[in-house]
């Protein structure tokens, strides 16, 4: 009977410090989240007072509490932009569309600038995965894993139904018709974005130089202009091995690019 009362002593302890350490774990999120917000709103306030750098530091903090947002990149983008810093204007841009695609401002910025730099809507994409992208363009990730997730539940449907319900056959073969083609398609396009999100790198110098090997001395294959996009493909301490929309393949500086995924630029 001691026994049964230590295990369950044991056990309220147990109970108690899961909830004290959740409790705390909650406190320290919204803690976070907190001062995120005000970091924010700082910066946004150096924005409207042309402290573009102040803006910037203001933004780069709330990421390095690893709070964002696409608004946040946005801002970061508008304030590289003001400060002259086109490339790096061109990366948060990047990275804002990735969680508001159909943000109309943020396409217009993000358009101007590469206009100012020479560059068009650089793709890595085949003719179908560029068809693909076209058409959900303005979709995030996070929503094209649902609605792909949905279509296979449907398909899932279509099927128990067409089992269960012999004169509905007609329509379900149909819909058996259309299914696929929607899944392949939205599957093609929730690729490439993935791909580009873990990938993808924009040239963040005013040129950068690409050699076929990863030495300062060896032979320039070609050359990157600032806010080009590239895909990295492998990396050494001090190098990135990139490949250009047309497919051309060399080694660059890493300090001169920016990841996507890299949420400290």
């Amino acid at each position: 009977m001691n026994k049964l009362r230590l295990v369950k002593f044991f056990a309220g302890c147990l109970v108690c410090l899961v909830i004290v350490f959740s409790l705390g774990s909650s406190f320290a999120q919204e803690a976070k989240v907190a001062e995120g917000n005000r970091l924010f709103y700082q910066g946004n306030a150096d924005y409207k007072e042309a402290k573009f750098q102040a803006a910037i530091d203001n933004y780069l903090k709330v990421l390095n509490l690893g709070l964002e947002s696409g608004n946040l990149y946005y801002n970061l983008g508008n304030s590289y932009f003001k400060k002259g810093e086109l490339g790096r204007a061109v990366l948060n841009y990047e990275r804002a569309l990735m969680l508001i695609p159909n943000d109309s401002d943020l396409k217009s910025n993000h358009e101007y600038v590469l206009s100012l730099l020479n560059l068009g809507q650089q793709s890595f994409e085949n003719w179908l995965g560029k068809i693909a992208n076209k058409l959900f363009a303005d979709v995030s990730v996070n929503f094209l894993t649902v609605l792909l997730a949905f279509i296979y539940i449907l398909a899932l449907l279509a099927l128990a139904s067409s089992l269960i319900f012999a004169q509905a056959k007609r329509s379900i073969k149909i819909l058996f018709l259309i299914l696929p083609v929607i899944f392949i398609i939205l599957a093609i396009s929730l690729n490439s974005k993935i791909v580009y999100l873990s990938k993808g790198a924009v040239v963040v110098s005013k040129e950068a130089l690409v050699k076929f090997e990863p030495r300062e001395e060896a032979t320039t294959y070609f050359k990157l202009s600032e806010g080009s996009k590239v895909l990295v493909l492998d990396k050494t301490q001090n190098w990135y091995k990139v490949k250009r929309p047309d497919g051309k393949i060399g080694w660059m500086d890493k300090d001169k690019l920016g990841l996507i995924l890299d949420l400290t630029e």
